[in-house]
């Protein structure tokens, strides 16, 4: 099948008139639930330069939270197999 309809028609010839168009929706995934908290305009570049300085200065917390995260998967991981 070949679709010659020109992409710049808001509906598909399949697509009914009522329904709502894609630009129009709301956000979901990630990006819905970052805008329903207020997150939506957050500077990642300067979030992560952030969280790099705190590992550097706070290395055995993260080696730490680490380990927890390893050992806690590890249960679960074994809970799951029974």
């Amino acid at each position: 099948m070949v679709d010659n309809v020109n992409p710049n028609t808001q509906f598909h010839p399949y697509q009914p008139e009522t329904s709502t168009p894609h630009t129009s929706r709301p956000l979901s995934g990630l990006g819905g639930i970052l805008e329903k908290v207020g997150l939506n305009n957050v500077d990642v570049r300067s979030k992560l330069n952030q969280a790099r300085g705190v590992a550097r200065n706070n290395g055995g917390l993260v080696l730490g939270g680490l380990a927890a995260l390893a050992i806690g998967a590890g249960l679960m991981r074994k809970r799951a197999m029974r």
